[in-house]
Formats: structure tokens, sequence, C-alpha cells
């Protein structure tokens, strides 16, 4: 994110997600270390922040100053959660997380990354969900080729590189915007790591003047679960991704906090069934609803009123279940404390 931008959201909203809370809460929920030589509190300021610690929701600058280049690729295997929140704190854009998930490559030197765009909310014509209950919001998939000191780029001269046909965002406008501040691997970049923080050194190519712009983004190493579950957890809850997801994904790395003390003895293990079949459940009604209203054949109309009516049926009988409802009755009761709110 450009400074010039930062700086005209703190101007343009000083008052934007002040709530009760203290900046120092936000830094803790979020894993958003405190400005190096400066004052993080700042009781008029969005989300109870300074200018400088704002900057650390948008690019933790302390993991760029010390990130040393990935040589040992099995530093990158596994979940990493963008630290670009700051536009949907403030209300500036809707709420999406980027998460990159590395797995090892097939060749040596090389190692494969599945991008993704994490939206609870899904669109008709563009589901994000599986009937299992799976996300399937995939922005990219590429094998990365290591060139030696931190640089990478897409093997077999970027044949390998596919992005996802879903459409990520309602408005076509907002999706293309989204897709095109996901296009990381079109051209060559710098990887490096400060401890769990993953540092992208690229650069973005303007689609007019093919000049070259160079940006930064930094990640926070997450559970592989982690950002899945968090998501799954805000859609079955009716909860603000906003406030909700990166705080919930850093507590099921963690395995502590207030999520766990309301899950109590059955732990991560009973959310996730819970929530992915909640999840996979409400897709299949979508789409056997969406099918209804398009079919003209009585017939068929017919057989999928059926189907509706047993799923409807089996989903009302799941919550007959005594222990499960006062599971449901726990949750919905302790999610106010889940995270810090700062509306």
């Amino acid at each position: 994110m450009p400074r010039w931008f930062l700086a005209l959201m703190v101007c343009l909203l000083p008052a934007a997600g002040r709530g009760d809370v203290t900046c120092a809460e936000m830094q803790v929920a979020l894993h958003v270390p405190p400005p190096v030589g400066a004052v993080s509190e700042d009781p008029d300021g969005p989300l109870g922040c300074s200018r400088k610690a704002l900057e650390m929701f948008a690019l933790n600058t302390v993991a760029v100053a010390e990130a040393a280049p990935v040589t040992d690729l099995s530093q990158l295997h596994g979940a990493w959660l963008g630290d670009l929140v700051l536009p949907y704190l403030l209300g500036i854009t809707v709420p999406g997380q980027e998460v990159l998930v590395f797995a090892p490559g097939d060749e040596p030197d090389t190692v494969r990354v599945t991008q993704y765009w994490m939206r609870a909310l899904t669109l008709p014509h563009s589901p994000l969900w599986s009937d299992e209950g799976q996300y399937a919001g995939v922005a990219a998939e590429a094998t990365l080729e290591h060139d030696g000191d931190g640089r990478f780029k897409v093997a077999g001269f970027g044949e390998s590189l596919r992005y996802g046909t879903l459409r990520l965002e309602g408005p076509r406008s907002y999706d293309l915007l989204v897709k095109a501040q996901l296009n990381h691997f079109e051209l060559p970049f710098s990887l490096g790591r400060a401890g769990d923080v993953l540092v992208l050194d690229g650069a973005l190519r303007d689609p007019t003047t093919r000049d070259q712009r160079a940006y930064k983004r930094t990640y926070t190493r997450i559970a592989p679960e982690a950002a899945v579950l968090a998501l799954a957890t805000v859609l079955t809850f009716e909860l603000s991704q906003a406030r909700y997801m990166d705080c919930l994904a850093h507590q099921i790395t963690e395995g502590q906090g207030p999520l766990f003390d309301a899950l109590g003895e059955g732990g991560l293990p009973s959310l996730e069934h819970f929530v992915r079949e909640s999840v996979g459940d409400a897709m299949v009604i979508d789409r056997l609803s969406g099918q209804l209203r398009s079919a003209t054949d009585e017939a068929e109309r017919k057989r999928l009123r059926e189907v509706l009516r047993a799923s409807a049926e089996a989903r009302v009988a799941q919550f007959s279940d005594p222990d499960r409802r006062a599971f449901i009755a726990r949750m919905m009761e302790a999610s106010g404390g889940f995270c810090p709110d700062f509306f």
C-alpha cells in the first residue's frame, strides 16, 4: 500500500474503527508488532493507534528490515496469512484475506504455491465453498523455481502458472482490482523470512505502459487449517469477517484464546466438524434452491422440492441433539468476546 494512500486514509477517517479498543489489543489479536522507535497508542486515532502503528497493519516493516533471503525451501512450507488488513479494518474496502500455501515441488529447487482469496460470502454464480464445506477460492497456483539468494520465478517459462476461474468478489470491477493486487507471480520476485513472517518483494506491471512498480507484502505463518476454519466459523455463526477472521486464525494457530475457552473439551475437532457440515449443508440448499428457481419442467420442480424438503428436515433433526444445541448456544454467547470490538 503506498504511504500516501495510508496517510490519506488516516486523515480522512480520524475516528474510524475506534470503539473502546486500544491499539495494544488490536496488535495482540492480529499479531501486529509495535513500530520501532514510535509509540503505538493514540486514543484519538483510528483503532486507537498512532500513524506509525497503523502502518504496521498494512506492512510489517519490522520484518521487512530484518528478513533474510529464503535459501532453504522447507522454510516456506505451510500456510501464510496476509498482513494487509488496514483497508477493511478502517472500512475502506470489504474484508478479504490473502493466504499463500507452499508445498514441496516435484523437482529440486522448486516449491508449489497455492494462493487463496478468503471471503466468507459466496456468490450464486461462483460458489467459493464445496458441498463438503471445503474452501475453493483459489486465485492462482504455480510451481516456483528458486534462482538463489531468495529469488523466485514461475517454473517452465511461466507455463506452470494457473489462475483460478472463480469470481472472488461481487462487482466485476472490484473482482478485477483484487485479482490485479494478487498478481504476484507474473514477474520474478524475492522471498525473505524473519521468524514467522514472510516478506514478498515483487513488481507489478502497468497494463498500459508496461512499466514496473515495486511493492512489498508481508505474511504471518498460521496453522494449515487455521484460515479455512476461521472463515467457516465466521460464516456459520454470522460473524463479521473484518473483526473475526484474522483474529480467530491466529488463535487457532496458537491453540489458545477466548475461542478455546468457549469450545471446552471438544476443542477444535468439534468446531471443525460442525462448521464444515453447516457450510456444506448451506451450499447444497443454495444450489438446489437455484436449480428450483430455474427449472421449468414440473416433474423436475417436484423432485427438487422433495430433495429440498428432505435436506431441510435432516438439518432440523441434527439440531434436535441436546449437545449440539448446547454447543451452538455456548458459541453464540461467547462470540462477542472472541476478538476486540473496534467498530
